[in-house]
């Protein structure tokens, strides 16, 4: 429910709430696992200990109990200062939840019993499954099976929502002063901020143990729980923070042309910044992931755009209107900074089967100076870094470096042409890149790369479509 109650002829207010209650998703064949430790399936007593299924005790549907309680309430605030409407304050605050996509319940059924992921190795070629159970064909379809079904232990993959999860919440807010400087200019400038809590990851909770000891060939000794290797659990333990100054300038349609430019000063903090499906693991260190708190991956601080549109003077008659008239342009110019730089190993460099590992820094970082071409040569001092040291996770950090900022205009011109009353042929052309500007791609971050540090491509060049639109 939201509504608008005018308060005073100058205060407006906007009050809303809504319920968004969330329960899981599941369906008709319960598959659902839960990674539990300590407990024992009673659907399914050959799965091993700590693994359960919809129907046993503390393994609700879809893997977590629903989330009832969430209410989001909304507010804003409008006051004209002086009555005059020259000058208005505005202001916003909001809740909002994010559950999870559908997509990511898709590995529950990829899981055993219903589905179970093979990992063998060093067998007989004519008899793979000779000291293994054979899961073909009878597990690889859309059935119930039987209680007594054989796992093939410990399974290759495992995957859990935990006992606590519940959606991701974000609350919002804004503060913005509005300035109409003459009738058809207008000026703005307010802060936004926003704050996420129990933002999902996914990480390998019986990922191998990391240390002075480590090596890959003792890897299933290292894991916490000997029953299982690959846990992938979605933990609802993230959170991020952002923060953001923003400013416009606009000038409102008047004698044909109107512009506008915006600017925005902003930076995003986070320990993980993207959800996979339940396959995949998203996080550097399983057994620290707070240690890597940065700058989002997305994190932009500074963005700049410019946009027009300008219908064009129009000659009053004759072949030169039907030539020159009714033409319009229009261009957007943006310019902002470069995305964060992850220097990695590129190697499972702490054993832990992960393959996330960041890069050990043994000198200043530092981003590289002189003409663009050495710079794409070598965009950072690549010498800085190393491979991290084996059995850690390497210190260089999250997000140290950024890359290449954006300079690009697009244009774009179009005319209506007038075949009759109710017939009119429209022509567009477009100009993506006008100007032909190089638009470098980030660079390898990869220090076991022969191109590390190196920029080896670029995003579109000018591109031009031409269009024709009939209308009537």
């Amino acid at each position: 429910m939201q509504d608008n109650y005018r308060v005073t002829p100058r205060l407006v207010l906007n009050l809303g709430l809504r319920w968004d209650p969330f329960h899981p998703y599941g369906d008709t064949l319960g598959r659902t696992e839960c990674y539990r430790p300590g407990l024992t399936s009673q659907r399914f007593p050959n799965a091993p200990p700590g693994y359960l299924f919809e129907g046993d005790s503390g393994c609700p549907t879809g893997g977590s109990d629903p989330s009832y309680w969430q209410f989001a309430p909304r507010l804003g605030v409008a006051y004209n200062i002086g009555g005059s409407g020259r000058t208005v304050i505005r202001s916003g605050f909001g809740v909002f939840y994010q559950p999870p996509f559908v997509e990511a319940y898709n590995n529950m059924v990829d899981s055993a019993p219903w589905s179970p992921q093979v990992q063998i190795f060093g067998v007989p070629f004519d008899n793979p499954y000779k000291a293994y159970p054979n899961p073909f064909p009878a597990q690889f379809a859309p059935f119930i099976p039987p209680s007594n079904v054989a796992f093939i232990t410990p399974p290759s993959l495992a995957v859990s929502y935990t006992p606590d999860w519940k959606p991701g919440r974000t609350m919002s807010w804004n503060f913005t002063v509005e300035r109409r400087l003459y009738k058809d200019l207008l000026v703005r400038a307010g802060y936004a901020g926003s704050k996420g809590t129990h933002l999902g990851y996914n990480s390998d909770v019986n990922a191998p143990l990391p240390g002075p000891d480590a090596t890959a060939a003792n890897e299933s000794q290292r894991r916490p729980n000997q029953n299982f290797q690959e846990v992938v659990e979605d933990i609802s333990g993230g959170n991020s923070i952002y923060n953001s100054l923003q400013v416009s300038l606009e000038k409102r349609f008047s004698q044909g042309f109107t512009v506008s430019a915006n600017y925005t000063y902003a930076k995003s903090i986070d320990q993980v910044s993207y959800l996979t499906d339940l396959c995949g693991v998203n996080v550097i260190n399983p057994y620290n992931v707070g240690a890597y708190r940065a700058v989002s991956d997305f994190n932009v601080p500074q963005r700049f755009v410019l946009n027009y549109l300008w219908q064009l003077p129009s000659p009053k008659s004759g072949i030169m209107k039907a030539l020159f008239g009714g033409w319009q342009t229009t261009a957007i110019w943006n310019w902002q900074s470069g995305f964060p730089l992850n220097i990695t190993s590129n190697d499972d460099r702490s054993l832990t089967g992960l393959g996330n590992d960041l890069a050990d820094q043994v000198g200043p970082r530092s981003h590289t100076s002189g003409p663009l071409s050495a710079r794409i040569a070598q965009w950072f001092v690549t010498s800085s870094f190393t491979s991290a040291k084996l059995g850690t996770s390497g210190n260089a950090g999250r997000n140290v470096l950024t890359g290449p900022g954006t300079f690009n205009i697009d244009f774009s011109a179009h005319k209506l042409f007038t075949i009759r009353e109710r017939w009119r042929l429209q022509y567009r052309v477009e100009f993506f890149n006008a100007l032909n500007h190089t638009l470098l791609n980030n660079p390898d971050t990869g220090v076991i790369d022969s191109n590390f540090g190196r920029i080896t491509g670029a995003r579109s060049p000018r591109i031009i479509q031409m269009a024709l639109k009939m209308i009537f």
